[in-house]
């Protein structure tokens, strides 16, 4: 044991020693290696549910009937909808689970699209033999004598029935150029001699990004109110649900607008103020904030943040659209703190961040999380460019990019609201400039963002 220690004991003192012409030994202080933890952020662009709307007023009882309702999408959107089969007991007309594409390239998605519409079992409630036994169903409106009253099916999963949609409805599809307003149109066929003839309640419509906005087909009915649609022909309980605000009026679900986030940059840095940008002041010069928010480059941010003390920089290159995600690994020490940014690329100068104080990697006694409460992130206007409508401006990347006046408040601040032009919704006002989906606040609802240990 003597032995053991005293050979560790040597071999320390060889290293701290060095050996003058008089043969001192002179001991040399050696500062010891700081443990760095490597943490995965990813910023994930959720921008899903982005309009919705209820279909009609009343059930289409004769042939020739319809429902029709106007709505803005821009390209990179899909349009699902749903009306009941009234006289079922849980049967819908509806899109796949992915929805219909509304724009091929520049052009809009018009005509007939009876095609992509199916009838479906929602497979909530069990079948009676409503299609030929009307008069004895008991469950089936307005045969029930309550809402929601039949016995559970034992299939609960959403299905396709294989009928013929044509035989139930027609829908159409028209686009106005100059609006910019789709119109939708559901026309009731004619069922006239038939003992059942399946009227079509008033329905809900979505514009979306990602799959499964109002349901899943093979898979049980989501949480979200679609059991009444599909039930009992109401669209009340899921249009409340898509348009819940949260404790300071803003949206939980909706969207505020359609963008891909730029190439970004995550960075850690030491104390609780971002050394890239300052709340309420304007950017520093040469900073590359104004590069990165107004272009979506994060190279020169990335160099100016690398050359700092106690500051590491990671950048990526490949922009996120809607469902993807911006990825970085980074190195931290104990008491530094992960911050990062990301251009809102259909704006002129807006980027998304977290907070100046940036995310806490770390415990108190240095040991790293592992869970992290990150519900700090922001839209921020950087200042720099005069703001032109979300989607629609040309001095935006996506839209020519042109040189536009400066702005005329040339501080950096958080994003309080946003006229939603792209999809007719109107002014959304989030007072803290929220960007966290299904923050309690409610927001704009453009990323989640996460972080784990890697090592």
């Amino acid at each position: 044991m003597k032995k053991t220690i005293l050979s560790a004991v040597l071999a320390a003192t060889i290293g701290l020693t060095s050996c003058t012409s008089d043969s001192e030994d002179i001991i040399e202080e050696v500062t010891p290696e700081v443990q760095k933890t490597t943490f995965r952020v990813t910023i994930k662009n959720v921008m899903n549910y982005l309009s919705v709307k209820k279909i009609g007023n009343g059930p289409l009882k004769t042939t020739g009937a319809y429902h029709e309702v106007t709505f803005k999408a821009t390209k990179g959107t899909y349009l699902s909808f749903a009306n009941m089969f009234a006289q079922s007991n849980d049967w819908f007309f509806g899109t796949s689970s992915q929805g219909i594409k509304l724009w091929d390239g520049d052009t809009p998605k018009t005509g007939d699209i009876s095609s992509y519409v199916k009838v479906f079992d929602a497979g909530s409630e069990l079948d009676e033999d409503f299609l030929t036994n009307f008069p004895e169903t008991v469950y089936t409106a307005p045969n029930q004598y309550a809402p929601n009253s039949g016995p559970a099916d034992s299939n609960t999963m959403v299905r396709d029935t294989g009928r013929n949609i044509l035989n139930y409805l027609s829908a159409y599809l028209s686009y106005d150029a100059t609006t910019k307003y789709f119109k939708l149109r559901i026309v009731k066929a004619n069922r006239e001699t038939l003992h059942n003839p399946g009227f079509i309640t008033p329905g809900i419509l979505v514009v979306h990004t990602q799959d499964n906005a109002l349901y899943e087909v093979g898979a049980p009915l989501k949480a979200n109110g679609f059991e009444s649609l599909a039930e009992d022909g109401s669209p009340a309980a899921i249009y409340n649900w898509f348009t819940e605000t949260g404790s300071t009026g803003a949206p939980l679900r909706l969207s505020s607008s359609w963008s891909v986030l730029s190439p970004g940059v995550a960075y850690v840095h030491n104390g609780d103020q971002s050394p890239l940008f300052t709340n309420g002041s304007p950017i520093a010069t040469a900073n590359g904030l104004e590069e990165l928010a107004e272009d979506g480059d994060p190279n020169i941010t990335y160099n100016y943040l690398n050359v700092m003390e106690n500051v590491t920089a990671v950048k990526n290159s490949t922009p996120a659209k809607p469902g993807e995600a911006l990825t970085f690994e980074i190195e931290a020490a104990p008491g530094q703190r992960l911050n990062f940014a990301t251009m809102f690329i259909a704006s002129n100068d807006w980027f998304v961040s977290n907070n100046q104080a940036g995310i806490e990697l770390f415990n108190e006694d240095g040991s790293a999380k592992r869970e992290f409460n990150i519900n700090k992130n922001y839209l921020y206007d950087s200042g720099t460019e005069e703001d032109q409508p979300v989607g629609f401006g040309n001095g935006q990347p996506m839209r020519g990019n042109a040189t536009v006046n400066d702005d005329t408040d040339n501080t950096v601040r958080r994003v309080k609201s946003l006229n939603d032009v792209q999809f007719g919704k109107g002014i959304i006002s989030s007072p803290a400039g929220v960007t966290q989906a299904l923050d309690d606040r409610g927001g704009y609802n453009l990323v989640n963002v996460s972080v784990e240990v890697v090592n």
